[in-house]
């Protein structure tokens, strides 16, 4: 019995090593094999979150999908504080959510969501927002994070950390991941420019610009442009560079009569793209 135990275990790292081998030698692995069943957590919708015709404002779901996945990581002991001690941190890179419909005031919105592979440089997520009370699909998302140094922003690829974890093997759609999830290309002809200054309130664990705010700012200025309250039906945002307290957003944009748009912001100090948001849109009637 010693004997066998002691073989399993050298097995068991000799195939760990294998594995994490065949990871660095392919471009991008999806991990496919049903392991472990999807985390599933629940949001109440409250009345600070919803718009005027009581429904969720687009942004808002920004903030419900990374929690979601914060508190799956940390289920899976990867997450921020988990991470910390080893000097890393998790930083959303690209997110785009596409929705049919939006839960409304009172309703208890229900994210499943599940990690769906790795490449060089992100770690992938998936995310299905539906209903609680009746399983009504509201819509679907999919994101792209960096595993960073927070002191240098330093990219550490993520499979020298989580390649081989039996917590990250998940069979599930794939919604938006890597082609359909890529490079946003600014567009340079954009107007209308509206500067937001970020507040100490919008400062996040890793010291920046929280990701949910540059989608309330993308909001905000297609509101300014249209001049009603506006709704996003499809959104994909590019996080290229940090925003810290104090600093200035220059955002603008371009709006097409069918409702696509492109609104980027600018650092006003250094004259860098902070994000690349693009989509469509609607007024809210």
């Amino acid at each position: 019995m010693p004997e066998f135990a002691v073989s399993r275990v050298y097995l068991e790292k000799l195939l760990n090593v294998m594995y994490i081998k065949r990871m660095h030698n392919n471009k991008s692995v999806f991990q496919r094999k049903m392991k472990n069943p999807p985390f599933v957590i629940d949001y109440k919708i409250q009345l600070n979150d919803i718009s005027s015709d009581a429904k969720v404002r687009s942004w808002v779901m920004f903030n419900y999908l990374q929690d979601a996945a914060g508190c799956h990581a940390d289920e899976l002991g990867v997450g921020l504080k988990q991470l910390r001690q080893s000097d890393l941190s998790w930083v959303l890179s690209r997110i785009k959510v596409k929705m049919d419909e939006f839960p409304e005031y009172g309703d208890v919105l229900r994210i499943s969501t599940y990690p769906s592979g790795f490449d060089r440089l992100f770690a992938y997520r998936q995310f299905v927002l539906s209903s609680a009370s009746t399983g009504k699909r509201f819509g679907v998302a999919g994101s792209a994070w960096l595993t960073l140094n927070p002191e240098n922003f330093r990219p550490v690829s993520p499979v020298k950390y989580f390649a081989g974890l039996s917590g990250w093997e998940y069979e599930g759609e794939i919604w938006f991941q890597q082609d359909t999830l890529g490079k946003l290309v600014l567009n340079e002809n954009s107007d209308t420019p509206v500067i937001q200054r970020v507040s100490c309130t919008q400062i996040d664990y890793n010291r920046h610009l929280n990701n949910a705010y540059y989608a309330m700012f993308t909001e905000d200025w297609l509101g300014e442009k249209l001049g009603k309250p506006v709704r996003f039906d499809e959104l994909q945002v590019n996080f290229n560079q940090s925003t810290g307290y104090g600093d200035k957003l220059i955002c603008s944009g371009i709006l097409e009569d069918n409702g696509d748009f492109q609104v980027s912001g600018t650092q006003e100090s250094s004259g860098r793209n902070a994000f690349i948001a693009q989509g469509h849109v609607s007024t809210i009637k």
